[in-house]
């Protein structure tokens, strides 16, 4: 039975949603200054749910004929799953976030229908080209204002958005280089977002955003511990890098995610939260070893 279902898992990345799902605690959590509120934190989360699996089918839907070369034993060129059942899949999934967003109503509908396009747009026409680290960026930064949503929003919470789009573009940037390619210029621009990431969060600290010190000093940690992992990608004139390493540097980089949410509930002083929130690494690591997350 569990088998039968794997092939619709692997194709919503089911392990990759807990780093969503972080984006929207986190945000939540630092909106209502620790105080949920929990309808509402509800539907966000679902719409988020809905957003990534939808945008992860409707991805493949459209890599269909790059991943029959490239990636033949995934869900769609293998056959697991019907091409037609995906897109229906994928769109319903997009619909039902939607549907959820008007539930919520206010500036989530608005938040969940921007990032709904930014998606789409992502998948659909942007993905390839010079812009798709920015607007795979903006898919995120358009989640973690969505959770910000639970209080009306501020110039401050644009700004507490910020590291998540940088980080999300450093991100996309290696992943392009995950079935091999020249990989020295994206690990560059990879560095380069981490680099940024870490800008962005002492910039809210050195404005009082996210007043506490203990935020960029835990960035400084985690992303300095990435970059020094990252470092082991670097392709000598003696070593060849696999596929399947820069596939693990972009999985280090996703669940990175989750950590660099936690700093940011630091820097607001949510030091319970903070602590809690990384206990989304669990499921996200044990589903992990049965399932790809990129």
């Amino acid at each position: 039975m569990v088998a039968a279902w794997r092939p619709w898992l692997q194709l919503v990345r089911l392990p990759a949603v807990f780093s969503a799902w972080s984006n929207i605690l986190a945000g939540h959590l630092i909106a209502t200054g620790g105080s949920p509120l929990w309808g509402l934190l509800g539907l966000q989360l679902g719409i988020t749910t809905g957003l990534y699996w939808g945008g992860m089918v409707l991805n493949d839907c459209f890599d269909l004929a790059e991943d029959r070369s490239e990636r033949p034993g995934r869900p769609l060129p293998s056959g697991q799953v019907p091409v037609a059942a995906a897109w229906v899949l994928g769109l319903g999934l997009i619909l039902t976030a939607i549907a959820l967003g008007f539930l919520a109503g206010g500036e989530t509908l608005w938040l969940t229908l921007a990032t709904a396009a930014a998606v789409l747009l992502y998948d659909g026409v942007l993905k390839g080209g010079p812009a798709g680290p920015i607007a795979m960026g903006l898919c995120r930064y358009g989640n973690w204002l969505m959770a910000l949503s639970a209080a009306p929003l501020t110039a401050a919470a644009f700004a507490i958005a910020a590291p998540a789009l940088i980080y999300t573009a450093g991100v996309t940037s290696l992943s392009r280089a995950e079935t091999g390619g020249k990989l020295r210029g994206p690990l560059v621009w990879t560095w380069l977002g981490l680099a940024g990431t870490l800008a962005a969060l002492i910039a809210l600290w050195a404005t009082g955003t996210l007043p506490q010190s203990v935020g960029p000093l835990a960035g400084i940690a985690l992303l300095g511990a990435i970059a020094w992992h990252l470092g082991r990608l670097w392709p000598t004139p003696t070593t060849a890098i696999a596929p399947a390493q820069v596939q693990g540097g972009v999985r280090t980089l996703l669940l990175g995610m989750v950590p660099l949410d936690a700093a940011l509930l630091l820097g607001a002083g949510l030091w319970v939260q903070a602590l809690f929130l990384p206990l989304l690494l669990i499921p996200a690591r044990r589903l992990g070893r049965w399932l790809y997350l990129t």
